[in-house]
């Protein structure tokens, strides 16, 4: 006799294994309805903190909010954060180990508390594309380091 149910001992397929892979539940909230709103997901956020600076991170939550008083607290903290972690790297001897893991700290204060308090822990969203905000990262981050390696020739 067949059942319908699925039988636990089932190999999962490639998009169950995908799904148990959102360690921190950012997927849970993604729908694909229009009428929800579009927001870049708190996976972008942490990304874009850790691999640039948390004020990109914050400048992306802040889209997201509509507030104004509340978007700016959110790109105020990470204009600080941003601020305190370069300090610290000055202090400290920098290598990319330190630089990455104060940024993820960064991403994950504004992923863990900052979403949670301006959007909500059950807010359903469209996630949104990351391209143009990477590819103005990117030229931001190219601006810098060009300004940095033509001081260090002069």
């Amino acid at each position: 006799m067949e059942s319908n149910s699925r039988n636990p001992v089932e190999k999962k397929t490639a998009s169950e294994t995908r799904l148990k892979k959102d360690t921190f539940g950012w997927k849970k909230n993604i729908v694909k309805d229009r009428r929800a709103p579009a927001f870049y997901s708190q996976q972008a956020i942490w990304g874009f903190s850790a691999f640039f600076t948390a004020v990109f991170g914050a400048i992306l939550l802040g889209i997201n909010i509509k507030d104004q008083k509340n978007r700016w607290i959110v790109i105020g903290f990470g204009i600080v954060y941003t601020m305190v972690a370069l300090f610290i790297l000055k202090v400290i001897r920098p290598h990319a180990g330190i630089f990455l893991a104060i940024n993820m700290g960064g991403g994950f204060i504004l992923t863990q508390f900052f979403w949670y308090e301006y959007i909500g822990f059950e807010t359903k969203f469209r996630s949104r594309s990351i391209w143009t905000p990477l590819i103005i990262s990117l030229l931001i981050l190219g601006m810098f380091t060009a300004l940095i390696v033509y001081r260090g020739n002069t």
